[in-house]
């Protein structure tokens, strides 16, 4: 038995606490079974009790470690065990007994989740060469909102295949936000029915979008790998080296794919929910410090305010200041605590963030009143509101301004006014998300509106529209005569047809009767004289007897065609009329307005997949429908899924509906900021600044100068015939000069004023991350450039997968290869819809 002596610094009670690490595997997967003891001698080593189906693999290892918080010295054991499940199912692990300080002290339960592993599975390939996909899920019972850690992992049978690249892996984002899976893994090994593997798991996270029972998946990834032959294995097994293997290599290419993981999402309880909550999930803790301590009236106060813990921080708002009179308030500035966040590493679930805020008293403060910060926490079940501790200020009244309006009183001046505060430098760190209520949508008609009218400008115009007239009742006649030819009517037509023939026999006449009326009137016939045809057909038929009934007449025939007749009218327009219903309704939802608005909706209660989607959808009907309104709200969503190179592509198709928007130039500033990416801009500062207004818009301005002038011609020689050439005269020129200034500028800007399309033309935005440019089309080729998300490029020739581009720089424009699907066209729409 060993004995573990630990010294702490500390008076606190000695804690105990088990846990399992991850708490989901599947079926011969080792985890880690952990029991950490702080403040406390452990005078004996735990005897660890295991359900059946759960064995332990390694033996016992201990790791101590000591840190120091609030002054105090804080001593941990971690006691470690290596753990398996032998089959599937939900087993709890009990409570172990521990001897510390001289009592015993009991773990807490632990639930441990088997899943079957992916190589016994109905589903599993049966090609052995073939890598297995598998995802997991760390909860599965979670709240909406609530950061949960996912895992992907690959395996990959180690004899035989050499994995030579792994794609990006793609989950299903319908109903999560899921983190992008870093490019960092982390790799094992594992044995699985008798087959060695190489585990490799990649880490993110998760949070669901709404509340119901979700699935997670399935998640996708491509790979580049080859399998080789058993005499290449053998050779490689004497250590030969590869390039001199005399053997079969088979490169393939392949999709693997992952099951589904089953989420329930509970919604957030409403009860006791307070007025400034905006949707952070987790547990947090505040703190908030201030400086100076000692300032006047009217002098800044520097307040930092850090928020740790985990959660969705992304739902975070600046804590609110209880309560703020008093007080002015200029706007925050976050930041990570720990530096940037490097997307390439596993998200952390634990984070601190901070924010910068500045304050000015408007009067004498004794304390700097707390910030509360309201959260659901999933742990307690329960809305939190957690608040800092106030500071305490000493804030005078501003004694030295006090002083000299005495003075000057005495003096019998006016006191001068104090200094103004100086206003903080402005530190854009968030987009703005104020969408207007309604979208301008963009047409030909409305981006290139004719300048004037002719006769022979609309007799033109007239044909094409009566094409489409035509074209239009053209097609409504053969969709209508296609619909006619099937379903229902097309149906009872046929048998009506059927009905007509001649030299028809009585008995087939009256079953095709009797089968038209069935069709036509579903359920049980009430016309007495359809009951008849129908009573007839049946004694015809089925009576048993050989003789047959009376004949029918051509008379009779055509009396029984009139009574059925008016059955074939009324199907056709209660077919026509479900038509009519079902167009309307598949027009009204189809309503670029109707979905706007659903966009709108989800982006204002943070759906942001769902709001892009909607979107996007927008932009993919036929024809599309655009405007500025919609890109800026594809553009808020993307960057709110962290998606910064499409964020930085929506806001630039913006900007060129609306160049003056305030918004979009903000936030394009913000992310050129964060990203620091590539644009081009116009060769002359006239050329940029005839970007302002529509080319339309000059020529009008234009035309309005040439009237003026005209006017104040016109004026001029009025005078001049009725001998009035000294006011009139000055008036008429003072006219002329205006009109001249008008129309100089706005001529020269319609002329000099960028064609739509050389703007756009082969402009490319770059949408990935880690773009290079190099020197040829190869990545082992010289660096030429890295292109930040969001940089323009000019593409000259595309060649296969990769692309040479011309890339804007502050001396000269520079030329590379990079791969074509790291680019998305600027405007991939018709460049006559542009201004």
């Amino acid at each position: 038995m060993c004995l573990i002596l630990l010294s702490t610094g500390s008076a606190s009670a000695a804690t105990i606490r088990a846990y399992i690490q991850p708490d989901h595997a599947h079926t011969g997967q080792e985890v880690s079974y952990v029991i950490s003891v702080q403040n406390g001698v452990i005078q004996s080593e735990p005897q660890l009790r295991l359900p059946v189906q759960v064995g332990m693999s390694t033996a016992l290892t201990t790791r101590q470690s000591s840190v120091i918080r609030g002054g105090q010295e804080i001593v941990s054991t971690q006691f470690s065990w290596g753990v398996i499940g032998s089959e599937p199912g939900e087993f709890v692990i009990p409570p172990q007994e521990v001897l510390v300080n001289g009592e015993i002290l009991k773990t807490n339960e632990v639930r441990f989740i088997v899943t079957e592993s992916p190589a016994n599975t109905p589903n599993a390939a049966e090609d052995a060469s073939i890598p297995l996909f598998q995802i997991e899920v760390g909860k599965t019972e979670v709240y909406q909102g609530e950061v949960v850690p996912i895992s992907a992992s690959l395996f990959v049978p180690r004899r035989g295949v050499m994995l030579r690249r792994i794609g990006l892996i793609d989950v299903n984002k319908n109903d999560f936000a899921i983190a992008r899976f870093p490019q960092q893994a982390e790799q094992n090994a594992q044995r699985i029915n008798d087959i060695d593997y190489i585990v490799i798991t990649y880490r993110s996270t998760l949070s669901a979008l709404h509340a119901g029972d979700l699935k997670v998946g399935p998640a996708t990834c491509e790979l580049l790998y080859e399998v080789l032959d058993e005499n290449t294995q053998r050779q490689m097994s004497r250590g030969l080296p590869f390039g001199v293997i005399m053997g079969g290599v088979e490169p393939r290419k392949h999709v693997v794919k992952s099951q589904e993981v089953k989420v329930k999402v509970l919604p957030l309880p409403t009860e006791g929910k307070p007025e400034n909550f905006t949707g952070a999930v987790g547990d947090f803790s505040i703190s908030a410090t201030a400086t100076p301590n000692e300032l006047g009236v009217g002098d800044p106060l520097a307040v930092d305010i850090t928020i740790d813990g985990s959660g969705n921080f992304e739902a975070l708002n600046p804590p609110s200041m209880m309560p703020p009179e008093g007080w002015k308030a200029y706007p925050p500035r976050r930041y990570n605590v720990d530096g940037p966040i490097d997307p390439n590493l596993t998200p952390a679930l634990q984070r601190r963030i901070g924010y910068s805020m500045v304050f000015v008293p408007e009067k004498v403060h004794k304390e700097l009143p707390p910030f509360e910060l309201s959260y659901f926490s999933p742990t307690q079940k329960k809305y939190i509101s957690a608040r800092t501790s106030p500071i305490a200020l000493r804030v005078k009244p501003g004694t030295m301004a006090t002083a000299t309006a005495a003075v000057e009183a005495a003096a019998g001046t006016e006191p001068p006014k104090p200094p103004a505060v100086q206003q903080p430098k402005p530190q854009i760190s968030d987009i703005l998300m104020n969408i207007p209520a309604k979208a301008r949508w963009l047409s030909p008609a409305t981006a290139n509106a004719p300048l004037t009218t002719s006769s022979r400008f609309w007799a033109i115009q007239s044909i094409p529209a009566a094409l489409v007239i035509l074209a239009t009742l053209f097609t409504w006649y053969r969709r209508h005569r296609k619909e006619a030819m099937s379903g229902l009517r097309g149906e009872l037509q046929d048998l009506w047809r059927g009905l007509e023939e001649s030299h028809l026999a009585d008995r087939d006449f009256l079953q095709r009767a009797a089968h038209f009326i069935h069709r036509s009137q579903p359920g049980e016939i009430q016309d007495e004289a359809l009951r008849q045809i129908i009573h007839r057909y049946e004694t015809q038929s089925f009576t048993g007897t050989s003789t047959p009934g009376q004949p029918l007449g051509a008379g009779e025939r055509n009396r029984i065609l009139s009574t059925l007749a008016p059955l074939l009218k009324r199907s056709a327009i209660f077919i026509a009329t479900l038509a009519i219903f079902s167009f309307d309704a598949g027009a009204a939802e189809a309503s670029p307005d109707a979905v706007y608005q659903q966009a709108r909706e989800a982006l204002e209660k943070g759906k942001f997949t769902q709001a892009q989607y909607l979107g996007e959808s927008l932009t993919k009907q036929h024809p599309p429908a655009l405007s500025s309104e919609v890109f800026t709200l594809i553009a808020n969503a993307r960057y709110r899924q962290e998606d910064m190179g499409r964020a930085a592509l929506w806001y630039q198709r913006a900007q060129l509906l609306d160049p003056l928007n305030p918004e979009v130039r903000q936030n394009l500033r913000h992310l050129d900021e964060k990203l620091r990416f590539f644009s081009f801009g116009e060769k002359s500062p006239l050329a940029e600044w005839s970007l302002m207004l529509s080319k339309n818009t000059w020529v009008i301005a234009a035309s309005a100068g040439v009237w003026i002038v005209l006017l104040a011609l016109m004026r001029w020689i009025l005078a001049a015939s009725q001998s009035q050439k000294g006011g009139g005269s000055a008036n008429a020129l003072i006219l002329g000069l205006l009109g001249v200034l008008v129309f100089i500028p706005s001529a020269t800007f319609a002329a000099i004023r960028p064609a739509p399309g050389d703007r756009v033309k082969d402009v490319m935005v770059v949408t990935a991350r880690d773009v290079n440019a190099y020197t040829s089309a190869t990545v082992t080729s010289g660096n030429v450039v890295a292109l930040p998300p969001g940089s323009q490029v000019r593409l000259l020739e595309k060649r296969g997968a990769w692309s040479y581009v011309e890339v804007p720089s502050e001396d000269e424009p520079v030329r590379g290869w990079i791969e074509s699907a790291t680019y998305t066209p600027l405007w991939p729409w018709d460049m006559m819809l542009l201004p």
